[in-house]
């Protein structure tokens, strides 16, 4: 264990071992705040909370961390296999065969926090689909889930996912890490990065303007995650779902859609959560980005407010529930590369 490079003094950095595949060595990486003077107690009433990245990402949001422990979360972020702290030369960034696989490092994480407060996981993007499935192979692993943005479903719903399925799984046959999709357009790091126009600061090299290229592997893990979410409910935890209140992809590259979704199709990922049981708050974000918690300050706030109102009424309200909720897939001990 040690001080966090990235986010320096107050925060440690533990490596989680995770073997090795065709690309070597594996490791994701825990990031722990300590408690600072000041902080609120920790009590029953404030459960751990561990963060997870979305695709092409990393955890970063110290301000984020920082209000969370101030009121007496004990906060945690985990960086996947793959992702941001846990790149190592030679590996192929976000690259993955199964989701599934990534219940080996949540596992860990959660081992480390402890058993006896299971955290509540907030998520962003494909870090919720992750997580949302982590959570339905593993009722009552954790307290509950709060979503932002989470990419539960292709754009424009089920028919184009099911369209796409059989291409992409013949294209990640033959492509495996190699990318089946181009390194995308960089209006959104320009509307959100401190140095390019934008509000926040994060590292351009783990979390690179326009993401790194997608591996084809790692789109069939991400549709096939898709299918089996689809297949699967109602989750055990309660759940936070927050989005944007519209989508507007940018028409004409180098345009910045500052108010919107700019990468999913929030009116899929809406009806997506709503699948998924009588347990989940949905909550529209009037002018949010695709990172709720990266749009412009006043709606940073108002999703802080949301998040924070969820963890003292709705989360704290909902009653146990363990081993109930179909399997979403199989564990990561069961699955091959294919």
């Amino acid at each position: 264990m040690s001080t966090d490079p990235v986010l320096g003094a107050g925060y440690t950095l533990h490596r989680i071992d995770l073997g090795s595949d065709d690309e070597g060595p594996l490791q994701a990486s825990l990031i722990h705040r300590e408690p600072v003077p000041g902080d609120a107690p920790r009590t029953g009433r404030t459960p751990p909370v561990l963060l997870m990245h979305g695709w092409s990402d990393y955890v970063f949001d110290r301000d984020l961390m920082d209000h969370l422990g101030a009121r007496g979360h004990d906060v945690w972020g985990l960086d996947l296999r793959k992702y941001g702290r846990s790149i190592l030369p030679g590996q192929t960034p976000t690259e993955i065969d199964h989701l599934s696989r990534y219940d080996e490092e949540i596992g860990a994480s959660l081992r480390r926090i402890g058993r006896s407060a299971p955290p509540v996981i907030l998520a962003h993007s494909a870090g919720g689909l992750v997580a949302t499935l982590y959570a339905l192979r593993h009722p009552g692993a954790v307290r509950g889930l709060a979503l932002n943005s989470p990419w539960l479903e292709m754009h424009l719903g089920p028919g184009v996912r099911k369209l796409l399925e059989g291409p992409v799984h013949l294209m990640a046959r033959r492509l495996r890490s190699r990318p089946i999709l181009p390194v995308g357009d960089d209006a959104y790091a320009r509307a959100t990065h401190r140095d390019l126009g934008g509000d926040y600061d994060y590292d351009l090299e783990l979390k690179p303007p326009g993401g790194h290229r997608f591996p084809a592997s790692t789109l069939r893990a991400m549709l096939d995650g898709h299918r089996r979410l689809a297949a699967a409910g109602p989750l055990a935890a309660p759940a936070l779902v927050m989005h944007s209140d519209r989508t507007a992809i940018a028409s004409r590259r180098g345009e910045r859609p500052l108010h919107a979704d700019t990468v999913l199709d929030v009116r899929s990922l809406a009806a997506a959560a709503r699948r998924l049981g009588p347990r989940v708050r949905i909550v529209p974000v009037d002018g949010a980005r695709h990172d709720v918690f990266l749009s412009d300050p006043p709606v940073r706030a108002t999703a802080i407010e949301i998040l924070d109102d969820w963890l003292a009424t709705d989360l704290l309200s909902a009653p146990t529930m363990t081993g109930t909720g179909r399997t979403a897939g199989p564990d990561a001990s069961e699955t091959g590369t294919s």
